[in-house]
């Protein structure tokens, strides 16, 4: 089981509280409590103790159909990962990775969702620590693919070693603002 610190528990409790008063979280099974339900599985990704594990280029992808009137919105995507293992020479190889897509129904990509923070920082093995973008929905998108991902860095492959995520979100804001005051919420920096 993982094994969080409360003060973790009372800023996923208020995050629950502040989530559900001003945008609807709009990836289904956010947490892993369905097993792999919602999601897209490939390769060596599983659910292990209540998160989502991938290992050697493993992922997982959900494909969210976005509300009529998204456009022009933000699009926040939020997360919590740990790595098992962290590169001492500080390459990105292994750490957990938030990526996405903006879509037009199946066919074809308006926008790549990477950069920002989407990238966990963890300073320690098995530390939780958190990930975030904000992205302005484009014209004619009508769905955001969401992937959990690890990072590799050219010229050092995996290793087998796991990268987890949990306290997953996806949420839509009026403003930039809206977004960013959510996603500070969340546990960002202001």
């Amino acid at each position: 089981m993982i094994k969080r610190s409360l003060p973790l528990l009372i800023a996923l409790v208020s995050l629950s509280a502040i989530c559900n008063a001003q945008s609807p979280n709009l990836l289904k099974n956010p947490n892993a409590d369905q097993q792999t339900a919602s999601w897209r599985v490939f390769k060596d990704a599983t659910v292990e103790d209540s998160s989502f594990v991938v290992r050697n280029g493993g992922y997982f992808l959900q494909d969210v159909e976005l509300p009529d009137d998204a456009v022009g919105q933000y699009a926040v995507f939020v997360g919590r990962g740990s790595t098992e293992w962290i590169d001492p020479n500080g390459t990105i190889t292994g750490v957990p990775y938030l990526y996405g897509y903006m879509m037009v129904d199946n066919e074809r990509i308006v926008d790549y969702l990477q950069g920002q923070n989407m990238r966990a920082h963890p300073a320690t093995i098995s530390e939780w620590s958190t990930m975030w973008g904000i992205f302005q929905v484009p014209v004619g998108t009508t769905k955001i693919r969401f992937f959990l991902n690890q990072g590799l860095h050219k010229d050092v492959p995996h290793n087998g070693s796991a990268a987890r995520f949990d306290d997953l979100g996806l949420y839509l804001f009026a403003t930039h603002k809206e977004a960013r005051d959510f996603a500070t919420q969340y546990g960002i920096p202001r």
